[in-house]
């Protein structure tokens, strides 16, 4: 009979107090469930923010701005661009730290910019497209459109930030990665952010031709 008294209990227990919540999990991690450690908050991103002591101060669907940065209640405004979940979480807890007594604040990324690259020059169709359909350099020109008559082909820049706070700039002959016969460069795969400039046919001094993308490219943070 005991036992099952104490069944009974542990049973009503169990459902008074329910599953343990999201709110504790995501305050182990500091991200949404099944969203990378490693990924990088970008502009447009949606984020869910919620402070365990102080629900007041909650922002349920919050954008990352144009220019990387997210406004709060109470704080200036902080860059969350670049910063994983985690790296935000820590960053918004020590700046609550002098208003808050021993803040815990949980971050999560709700909704994601597709991971995308962006094409420019002279190509028929430049603009911004998803990785997903362009995952290398010679797809990325096709899904632009092609070359235009002015194209410089032999020298296609590609610039990939570096993580150091500046851009990797290199070319590519995409010629010789369209000739068949005795071709030496492969394709070269894309990841997200990175940039494709097709220069005009006339321009054949890649240092200019790099002074001048250089000043298309955004600032790297």
């Amino acid at each position: 009979m005991y036992i099952s008294s104490f069944l009974t209990v542990f049973t009503l227990m169990i459902c008074l107090l329910g599953a343990p919540s999201t709110d504790a999990q995501d305050r182990e991690g500091g991200r949404q469930p099944g969203a990378p450690a490693t990924y990088k908050i970008q502009q447009g991103d949606k984020l869910s923010i919620k402070f365990f002591t102080n629900p007041d101060l909650n922002e349920p669907s919050l954008v990352v701005r144009p220019d990387g940065f997210i406004s709060l209640q109470i704080i200036d405004d902080i860059r969350a661009e670049g910063l994983t979940a985690a790296e935000l979480k820590q960053k918004l807890e020590k700046a609550y730290d002098e208003t808050l007594l021993t803040p815990i604040i949980t971050v999560s990324v709700i909704d994601f910019v597709a991971p995308h690259i962006f094409v420019s020059g002279f190509v028929t169709k430049p603009g911004r497209y998803e990785l997903r359909d362009a995952k290398t350099l010679m797809e990325a020109i096709v899904i632009a459109g092609g070359f235009t008559r002015d194209a410089n082909r032999k020298m296609v820049i590609h610039a990939r930030p570096d993580n150091a706070g500046d851009w990797k700039i290199q070319s590519a002959d995409v010629s010789d990665i369209l000739s068949r016969k005795g071709s030496t460069e492969k394709d070269l795969m894309l990841q997200s952010g990175d940039y494709i400039y097709i220069p005009e046919s006339r321009m054949s001094k890649f240092n200019r031709t790099v002074e001048t993308v250089r000043g298309l490219l955004p600032r790297v943070f």
